[in-house]
């Protein structure tokens, strides 16, 4: 990935990934890897941890699809090497920012939350997960999106 062209974006826009799309990867080992890598990394570069959770959900049945995707996201990263968490002292006010997508798998229907909170300007907390039941409304996935935050808020 060297030589590979920077992108400007981990995901694109309106694609959804799916369990039944492409061929089966030989060797999964190196998918397995290469995203426990990204894992890691979004601990110091939230803004992957989105596209990082969704290839997760793949790990168990990696395809030449979910590949490309890592392979987007590995690219992205080498686009932003300067990107970084700033942490700066002031005033102690939570904000928190939460957003969530209705059934946005396209294999179980289930909705992906994801929120940040901020410490004023700082960084202290996000998740990007799959929820745990499918939601009758869009609604819905944003009220158990909220609680997800508030209760990690709090």
């Amino acid at each position: 990935m060297q030589r590979a062209k920077p992108l400007a974006c981990p995901t694109t826009s309106g694609m959804k990934l799916s369990l039944y799309d492409g061929i089966l990867l030989p060797n999964p080992t190196e998918y397995k890897r290469v995203v426990g890598a990204l894992q890691y990394c979004t601990i110091s570069r939230p803004n992957i941890s989105y596209a990082v959770n969704q290839l997760c959900q793949f790990m168990h049945n990696p395809q030449d699809t979910h590949w490309m995707a890592v392979k987007r996201v590995l690219r992205y990263l080498k686009g932003t090497v300067d990107y970084r968490l700033f942490y700066s002292p002031s005033m102690v006010e939570i904000h928190v920012f939460c957003d969530s997508d209705w059934a946005g798998n396209p294999d179980d229907r289930r909705s992906t939350s994801g929120f940040n909170i901020f410490l004023e300007k700082n960084l202290i907390s996000w998740c990007a997960k799959k929820q745990g039941v499918v939601s009758c409304s869009s609604t819905e996935a944003e009220y158990r999106n909220m609680a997800l935050a508030k209760a990690e808020a709090y």
